[in-house]
């Protein structure tokens, strides 16, 4: 039974052993805190779980993890390991190069000091991701701006010591000509410009005043067209028309004016005497003579009209509901009057 545990523990620790190497080899150290991080590239040709992450060439982690973004498969996500003495700051560059000339890549974190407390990139999150091509990896950023700036200040004092007007080296005194030929140049444009301009503007008032004219001479041509046209019409009506015709119809036509004039004299005549009977009436009214002003100025004849007519519509409202009342049929006594439940009587006694 001991020896079964012992190759038991034997097994157990070589499998522990096992996956430690192989973990280790992965760029993956079991035994170490590390920090965590990831960024986002388009391209990661070379790079592998075992590939470096450094700072200025001194190793500080690995790539444990390569996969594509699921939310857009152009991107490839990289995790990588980060020693955890070492405190990167949130604006960290992960900078995607690659290591030598004959292949292989690292991932180069670029920044300037470690962070302080407010502007730390916390465990596993992302760093923005930038890849650097061969060029840019075998050429120093700052080592090319410090050469850019010595050949910038050579080619500067270069091109001002050209055209010296003290020397009379044939690229001198080239240079002051082609300059004061540029000059000339430039003040013949400025006039041929400006020349341009002023017969532009002449050139266009001409056309102006040529388009006033030319509508002008079509508006008079229709006009003198249309004279001649209306010349043309009334020459030919005073052909066709007989002026002694002519005035005897308008005799004709002045003779039926006036006695239409004597015939509207008369209806007003009649017209004046039939108002001044009717104000005679209205007169008449207005005094009570008469039974329409009687009716209009007398309450009792109004009255006694208004009860009569009353009595009649109740006369009219028994009969309806009682006719046998007036009528007697084949000698049959009469039945004795029965009052309706709604007298109409009663009915107007109370209004």
């Amino acid at each position: 039974m001991k020896k079964e545990v012992q190759i038991a523990l034997f097994a157990g620790i070589t499998l522990a052993l096992s996956i430690w190497g192989y973990k280790f080899i992965s760029g993956k150290n079991l035994f170490s805190a590390n920090y965590t991080y990831h960024a986002f590239y388009t391209d990661v040709h070379d790079v592998n779980t075992a590939t470096p992450v450094q700072i200025n060439g001194y190793e500080v982690g690995t790539v444990i993890s390569i996969s594509p973004d699921p939310q857009d498969v152009q991107r490839i996500r990289i995790d990588f390991t980060v020693k955890n003495e070492i405190k990167l700051p949130n604006y960290t560059i992960a900078l995607l190069k690659p290591s030598s000339a004959l292949g292989g890549k690292v991932i180069e974190l670029d920044f300037d000091k470690m962070c302080v407390e407010n502007n730390c990139a916390e465990d596993k999150s992302e760093l923005k991701g930038v890849t650097v091509g061969i060029i840019g990896s075998l050429i120093n950023q700052k080592e090319l701006q410090g050469s850019m700036e010595v050949i910038t200040s050579v080619i500067d004092s270069t091109l001002r010591g050209l055209g010296n007007p003290d020397s009379q080296d044939a690229v001198d005194v080239g240079i002051r000509n082609l300059a004061t030929t540029l000059e000339n140049l430039a003040t013949i444009t400025q006039q041929f410009n400006s020349l341009m301009a002023n017969s532009s503007r002449n050139m266009e008032k001409t056309l102006d005043n040529i388009s006033v004219l030319t509508g002008t001479l079509v508006k008079s041509n229709t006009k003198v067209n249309k004279m001649l046209e209306d010349l043309s019409k009334v020459t030919s009506d005073l052909k066709e028309v007989k002026l002694s015709e002519t005035i005897k119809g308008a005799n004709g036509t002045l003779d039926q004016a006036e006695t239409t004039l004597k015939t509207a004299e008369s209806t007003m005549t009649a017209a004046n005497t039939t108002l001044s009977e009717l104000n005679e009436i209205l007169a008449k009214i207005s005094e009570g003579e008469g039974t329409v002003g009687k009716l209009m100025h007398d309450d009792q004849l109004y009255n006694n009209i208004e009860a009569t007519t009353k009595n009649l519509d109740l006369l009219i409202q028994d009969i309806r509901l009682n006719p046998r009342r007036y009528f007697r049929l084949f000698g049959k006594k009469s039945r004795e009057y029965e009052y309706p439940e709604v007298d109409p009587a009663l009915i107007e006694e109370d209004k």
